[in-house]
């Protein structure tokens, strides 16, 4: 089995609904986000996945929430924007935008998309 990961970076903010303490404030962190996808075999270019094609479309969903409050996003309205949710919430638009691409998603046996809020904080979702 092979893997192929990027990283970016990006700062936003979001408060917990609920008694949190400080956390129940708006307040902004700078995120890490890691997408690990696994395939079976390589491709007719001797590519797991393209890391050209990942990191565009990764960067493109990252400008999209960059320096905003996630809460006003439609995706958290009704969730905790917690870390768990942020990583559901970039696992899906990501396979939403490879599909876009016209790429064979099902090509991917498993992707983890794992977002880091500190140096020693993280949470994933990790899909078959």
């Amino acid at each position: 089995m092979y893997q192929v990961g990027i990283k970016n970076k990006f700062q936003a903010s979001h408060f917990l609904r609920g008694d949190f303490a400080e956390e129940s404030s708006p307040h902004e962190h700078t995120y890490d986000l890691e997408w690990v996808c696994w395939t079976e075999n390589l491709d007719e270019n001797g590519f797991s996945v393209d890391i050209a094609l990942l990191e565009e479309l990764l960067e493109g969903e990252v400008q999209g929430v960059r320096g905003r409050l996630l809460n006003d996003l439609e995706f958290f309205r009704e969730r905790q924007p917690s870390v768990e949710n942020m990583a559901r919430f970039f696992h899906r638009r990501l396979f939403d935008a490879l599909e876009g691409r016209g790429y064979a998603v099902a090509r991917i046996m498993r992707a983890e998309l794992k977002i880091w809020e500190s140096p020693d904080a993280w949470a994933s979702y990790l899909a078959p």
